[in-house]
């Protein structure tokens, strides 16, 4: 399997500002981003009237009564959607730095807009780069029929450089409908991950997964061949996933920007009789290597377990097994998967290049293995 970065997250920490567990809903390396609450009026008025953090946009800052308003709007969202904007603590300290989240905006309900803002002292670390990464991936797993998107001012560089580490790709320029002079603004939407029947794969796209497959692998990724792996043969490999999607074993999913190009793809084994009518087994994870560093691995792990939730009846578990040495388990563990065995030293590639098979799981409903 062919991912990126991997660094996964440390145990929540307590801290005033956390909330209970029901208010936690995401956590990432540094923070966790929690239901807002009417007490948290203070620190939203704090945090959205520093004119430092409006520098790009200084008609954007909200006066105190504005941010009573929003903030009312917030919790309505929540109790509305069941997501919304967010009050964002330090897993260590508490303290609430900032505000993220995705809501539905109020002039299309079919989109998402990804937000964020962070108290001054907090900028230039890479947070909203983290918070953001994690806001698309929950996203696409969890609201796959609404389509994320963001506007950025085209000025705010650091903005436009988070987006794109999210995964968002820049389709346009739009008015900011809430700027009192409606300023063009960068527009970006989020890669969608879809299921395909074997049916649905014509040449043009069995194509597309061949040529996708054979830069994976020579780019070194752990995706049944090693580099320099003949197209004949990974066309091979390829059509016995499909040859399982047709007898309905498989689920080929694939990962495409909202421009059109393919960006990644993945199946979902299943239906191999008892005792694993429960159990689906994550193949061919993959991702376009001349993406790297857009979190697209994320966004098709995420987008595959909301499609094995919506359309693999009966799917209880689900399994993977993984090539040692390239940083895999920190990935997968970062979305909530967790090993269960290794067999050191279990995969020959080459005569001298032994490595650890590995195998991890996770709930399909994300609690406990235990």
């Amino acid at each position: 399997m062919d991912v990126m970065d991997a660094d996964s997250p440390a145990p929540v920490m307590a801290g005033e500002g956390l909330g209970t567990p029901g208010d936690v809903w995401l956590t990432t390396r540094r923070v966790v981003l929690r239901r807002p609450r009417p007490d948290d009026l203070d620190d939203y008025v704090r945090l959205h009237t520093d004119p430092r953090t409006y520098a790009h946009a200084p008609s954007s800052m909200p006066s105190a009564e504005r941010c009573r308003e929003r903030l009312t709007d917030d919790l309505t969202d929540w109790e509305r959607d069941g997501l919304g904007y967010a009050a964002v603590a330090d897993r260590v300290s508490g303290e609430v730095i900032g505000w993220a989240g995705v809501r539905h905006k109020d002039s299309d309900h079919a989109a998402l807009n990804l937000y964020y803002r962070l108290a001054h002292d907090r900028l230039g670390g890479g947070l909203g780069r983290e918070i953001s990464r994690a806001l698309v991936a929950w996203t696409v797993e969890h609201r796959p029929e609404a389509l994320v998107t963001a506007m950025v001012d085209e000025v705010n560089t650091a903005s436009l450089r988070t987006a794109a580490a999210a995964g968002l790709v820049q389709v346009g320029v739009r008015p900011m409908r809430d700027e009192p002079d409606g300023k063009p603004m960068a527009y970006f939407e989020a890669p969608r991950v879809e299921p395909v029947t074997a049916a649905e794969v014509g040449e043009p796209l069995r194509e597309e997964l061949v040529d996708l497959w054979v830069r994976v692998n020579d780019a070194g990724g752990a995706v049944g061949f090693l580099p320099g792996a003949s197209r004949q043969d990974v066309g091979a490999a390829l059509d016995r996933h499909l040859d399982d999607a047709r007898g309905g074993r498989s689920v080929l999913c694939v990962l495409r920007d909202p421009d059109g190009p393919l960006r990644g793809l993945g199946f979902w084994q299943h239906s191999l009789g008892f005792p694993y009518e429960h159990v689906a087994w994550l193949k061919r994870l993959m991702v376009d290597p001349a993406a790297r560093g857009r979190n697209l691995g994320h966004i098709l792990l995420g987008g595959m377990v909301g499609i094995a939730r919506r359309e693999l009846t009966g799917v209880e578990l689900l399994r993977l097994d993984y090539r040692g040495g390239l940083g895999l388990g920190a990935f997968y563990a970062k979305a909530g998967w967790t090993e269960v065995g290794r067999l050191p030293r279990g995969l020959r590639l080459t005569a001298t290049d032994f490595r650890d098979d590995v195998a991890m799981a996770r709930r399909l409903d994300g609690r406990p293995l235990d």
